[in-house]
């Protein structure tokens, strides 16, 4: 069974330059794995039970992927956009039902997560720090399939769209290092459906004239619980870990 779950959107604001344009492109390699619990349930009656993710689904394993993070300065309003890629899968032992599959089942699982945060703030500068409050989408597009052993039950559960959120970053300048703290959170109640969403990245740059280097951390957690099309679904997912890579500055 395959269901596809839409989070809230959040319309994006145009606004004029109010200076000469400076950007900021980097990429990099981020080593970040999966956790949490995960509970899917057919029908509006049965509650979800979360189990797991490494126990009950076989993820959880480090994983090496792509970092990207773009940023235009304006010189007041600043845009930035960021992300990261996630792949994984593994075979487990159901410890609660999931959708179709019952509890004790052997199970194979596919994840997908693709993640965006998509930033639009207005930068405060104070000597070498700047405070730049503003507001955020975080795309999110999470797929998990399961099936059993012989392939005969696969249960696919989608949670796919951009959540809007509060954002704040915090930059500090000396010499050619500067620290640089950027996240945005929500909680959203929507129907039958509640969540909250928390993503956060630090960095530290080497920055020398066009070019530049970084390293640094990134949280996605997401948590989530109700019923939609009259199923069940409790989700408590954290990816974290390690990014390094450059760019360039022009």
């Amino acid at each position: 069974m395959r269901k596809n779950y839409f989070l809230v959107t959040l319309p994006l604001l145009a606004l004029p330059s109010c200076a000469p344009l400076q950007m900021s492109a980097q990429a990099g390699y981020a080593q970040v794995a999966i956790e949490g619990d995960f509970g899917y349930a057919t029908g509006s009656t049965t509650p979800s039970v979360p189990q797991d993710v490494e126990s009950g689904f076989g993820l959880g394993d480090d994983q090496g992927v792509p970092y990207g993070r773009v940023v235009a300065d304006f010189g007041v309003p600043v845009i930035g956009v960021s992300g990261i890629f996630l792949q994984d899968d593994g075979t487990g032992t159901l410890q609660e039902d999931f959708g179709g599959i019952s509890s004790g089942a052997p199970v194979r699982s596919d994840l997908e997560l693709w993640n965006a945060l998509t930033s639009l703030a207005f930068e405060i500068e104070i000597g070498p720090v700047s405070i730049s409050p503003g507001l955020a989408a975080d795309y999110i597009d999470l797929s998990l399939e399961v099936s059993d052993a012989v392939g005969a039950v696969v249960e696919t559960v989608e949670l796919s769209g951009p959540v809007p959120m509060g954002f704040l970053r915090a930059e500090v300048e000396i010499w050619k290092l500067a620290g640089v703290v950027e996240g945005g959170y929500s909680k959203v109640d929507i129907d039958d459906a509640e969540g909250s969403v928390l993503d956060l990245t630090g960095l530290i740059e080497l920055r020398l004239n066009r070019v530049n280097a970084f390293v640094g951390y990134r949280i996605f957690d997401f948590d989530g619980d109700g019923v939609i099309d009259e199923d069940s679904f409790d989700a408590d997912i954290k990816i974290a870990g390690f990014i390094i890579g450059g760019g360039f500055q022009f």
